[in-house]
């Protein structure tokens, strides 16, 4: 996967957008493209104590940008008691063209970058909620994620439609040292939900479903498998994500993506370096097929473009 950052083209229009996303397809080889789906542009609302645009997105979320990020004005969903009368909007205001440009240009695969449900209620609770609630309101969360879950179908259907290949469910559900909310609260509330959504977009599209999440994921491996996901991309080494064993233990059901560290070794490494771990990884895991070469994030700008292409000539090599 390629940040937009990566490409080096600050906020490009979708012409030059793909583009540059092309070019650097074609540079390093790559073999997929994984894209969001376009939504409507947010627009300004007002202007905040600091002078700072309040910008407004297509789901209502407004926000404004600060130095250290973006920061929401108000929440949505403030109380538990209002989770019942909040829905996302329809998925008809977003756009595939983007996906259908790939593809029609390209024979590369084309993956479609959907939500989950998780990720989604943060900009409508806030994360801190999100921790208060499943102890103390499960059940506004377990509203909010049917819906989330709901919106996404529509979002790989849209996808399928548009010419996706494969249907990535982004919804980082841990940290470095586990999930952001016990194992259990996810079993409870969030894993049903990841089940049906799996099911139901094999249902109506037939694509293979895979799912990205950093973090130690370790607790909780059996049930992302028995979720149905067919892959897992990231499997972050600086949060323990052991490949080999995991290989070992789930290679027969699950396909690994990732596992190339972006903390040290792909910023900060030597090409040598670089093509030494790659060609290790991949004759330990390689083997069986299964193994997909890529970054534990994204390929982003603080890679540079020497390692990036050492990463992919140690297996072209």
């Amino acid at each position: 996967m390629i940040d937009p950052d990566f490409l080096a083209v600050a906020e490009p229009a979708l012409p030059e957008r793909h583009a540059a996303t092309v070019r650097v397809v074609e540079r390093f080889d790559l073999d997929i493209i994984s894209e969001d789906l376009l939504r409507p542009e947010p627009q300004q609302v007002g202007t905040s104590a600091h002078g700072r645009p309040i910008l407004q997105d297509c789901w209502g979320v407004r926000y404004e940008y600060a130095q250290d990020g973006l920061h929401y004005c108000e929440y949505l969903v403030p109380e538990p008691d209002a989770a019942e009368a909040f829905h996302f909007p329809s998925a008809a205001i977003y756009s595939a063209a983007n996906l259908t440009r790939y593809k029609q240009a390209t024979d590369r695969s084309i993956w479609s970058i959907v939500g989950g449900a998780f990720d989604n209620l943060l900009p409508l609770i806030g994360f801190d909620n999100v921790m208060f609630w499943s102890i103390e309101a499960p059940q506004a969360l377990a509203i909010l994620a049917e819906r989330a879950v709901r919106f996404n179908a529509d979002l790989a259907e849209l996808s399928a439609q548009a010419g996706a290949d494969v249907i990535l469910v982004a919804d980082d559900i841990a940290y470095n040292s586990g999930t952001f909310i016990s194992p259990r609260i996810m079993r409870e509330v969030f894993f049903p939900q990841f089940t049906w959504l799996v099911a139901e977009i094999k249902r109506r599209t037939n694509l293979p479903v895979f799912m990205h999440t950093d973090g130690n994921l370790n607790a909780v491996l059996d049930d992302i498998v028995a979720c149905g996901f067919d892959g897992l991309q990231s499997l972050q080494p600086s949060a323990g994500m052991d490949i080999r064993a995991i290989k070992q233990r789930y290679g027969a059901r699950l396909c690994l993506m990732g596992n190339l560290d972006l903390d040290y070794l792909l910023p900060h490494g030597t090409p040598e370096e670089i093509e030494a771990h790659v060609r290790a990884l991949a004759r330990d895991v390689a083997p069986g097929g299964g193994w997909i070469l890529s970054t534990c994030n994204t390929l982003s700008r603080m890679v540079p473009v020497a390692n990036a292409a050492a990463m992919y000539r140690a297996i072209d090599g």
